[in-house]
């Protein structure tokens, strides 16, 4: 099987279940790397903006914030350019089960947690990891090209919506290692807040 298909295949034997919101010690474990994610690809995205703008690099040190107030963006804006990593992050997750499947995908939020899903769905090993991957790399390549060109007033919310979506990446970060580390062939069901993998005979 090497397509999406919302048929069960006949072969296929549910060898593992996840649920997010029932297994709350997961849950809650992943906030450790998430949180750490946060400041790690802050220090990377930093250094990659300090090494294309250097421009930013004078201004943190000549304290440009207060002597041209209004320069930066607010807290107003910076939340905001997190809740917009958020919803983009869920999208580029949908587009891609809408290119697999050509069936709408499933979007919600539910206990602070904005998932897109594709119930009914089961999708062979590469193009989960596609699916899995997508928001995590396509997100963090435009932020970083934009990062070089953007004016210097829209940098830090640049950067602030691309390290929310990289930390928010951790979770899908560990499926795809779970998806990875299982040796047969297997079909993934995305149900939002889990999903069930199946083995194939």
């Amino acid at each position: 099987m090497n397509r999406a298909t919302n048929i069960r295949p006949e072969n296929a034997a549910l060898v593992y279940s996840l649920n997010l919101f029932k297994n709350k010690r997961i849950f809650w474990l992943l906030q450790i790397p998430a949180t750490l994610g946060f400041f790690l690809f802050g220090w990377l995205f930093l250094q990659w903006t300090a090494w294309f703008r250097p421009d930013l690099v004078q201004v943190l040190t000549t304290d440009i914030i207060v002597q041209f107030p209004g320069m930066f963006p607010d807290l107003v804006a910076l939340i905001l350019s997190m809740l917009v990593s958020i919803v983009l992050h869920e999208l580029v997750h949908g587009a891609f089960f809408w290119l697999f499947s050509r069936s709408r995908p499933k979007f919600g939020f539910r206990a602070g947690y904005a998932y897109a899903a594709a119930p009914g769905w089961f999708f062979p090993r590469s193009q989960y990891l596609v699916i899995g991957l997508a928001p995590f790399i396509l997100l963090s390549l435009v932020g970083m090209i934009l990062v070089i060109f953007v004016p210097i007033r829209w940098l830090a919310v640049i950067l602030v919506g691309m390290i929310a979506n990289a930390s928010g990446s951790v979770g899908d970060l560990w499926i795809i290692t779970l998806v990875l580390r299982e040796r047969r062939k297997i079909v993934i069901e995305d149900l939002g807040d889990g999903m069930n993998f199946y083995a194939l005979s």
